[in-house]
């Protein structure tokens, strides 16, 4: 699949903690029709080590063949469970990349710019797209910011750039899509971008008018507030689609 051509693809995070039960989610995830599956990691363990890493990659690939698999360690950075020590996120990144485990692997640009570049020129040795991503859970303040930080990943390497901010209410979610629009047209990459929250429903399901590539829904647990079923979300964006072209 080519991200940024035709209909915004819809990514289901998978997540679990045992293998068996990631690979039951991978499964539900490939009869929900994903596009892209984001093995969450963090939900195995904060730190995993290779060993579990490589064999949840697999148990994904068995059950869910064919499907485009996306790597993620969210760490407390970033508001999820997994470490915050860099050291051991570059470490692991690098070894699940030289193992060609995933097809991308996510990277947060608050590990630093100099270990996001490193694991971008990682990346493209071992032939894995890398896609930046930066998040917000609290107050981001200056809308702005997440268009600093989409060019930001850009400049640094980055093949896909992300964006996701916690909204609260209906305006900010508006004016957030307003800064996604625009920084979208200055971009060179593929872009995803994301209002979380319930409010954020519409750069979910309006992920086209924005111009994300991707937008998340869920075949089971959720990984980030305001997710949808990912069957009623394609529903949603067919729609959009229909009506823009």
């Amino acid at each position: 699949m080519t991200l940024g051509e035709g209909m915004p693809a819809i990514c289901v995070p998978v997540m679990g903690r045992t293998i068996p039960e990631i690979a039951q989610a991978a499964a539900r995830a490939k009869a929900a029709q994903a596009d892209v599956i984001e093995l969450r990691i963090d939900s195995l363990a904060d730190r995993p080590d290779i060993r579990d890493t490589v064999g949840a990659c697999s148990a994904v690939r068995e059950n869910a063949e064919g499907i485009p698999l996306l790597f993620t360690l969210r760490t407390r950075r970033d508001g999820g469970p997994g470490t915050s020590d860099v050291q051991a996120y570059e470490a692991l990144l690098g070894a699940v990349m030289e193992s060609r485990s995933c097809d991308a692997v996510d990277c947060e640009l608050s590990a630093g710019e100099q270990t996001f570049v490193r694991i971008a020129e990682q990346a493209k040795r071992a032939g894995v797209l890398l896609v930046g991503s930066s998040h917000e859970f609290g107050e981001i303040g200056d809308m702005q910011r997440a268009a600093q930080w989409l060019k930001r990943q850009e400049a640094l390497g980055a093949d896909v750039c992300k964006a996701a901010v916690m909204t609260r209410t209906n305006a900010e979610a508006f004016a957030l899509a307003q800064v996604y629009a625009s920084v979208y047209e200055q971009l060179t990459i593929p872009m995803i971008a994301i209002a979380m929250g319930p409010a954020g429903i519409v750069t979910r399901i309006g992920a086209a008018c924005t111009g994300s590539c991707l937008t998340f829904g869920t075949a089971g647990e959720a990984s980030a507030p305001g997710q949808i079923d990912a069957v009623r979300l394609r529903a949603a964006l067919e729609i959009v689609q229909d009506a823009i072209q």
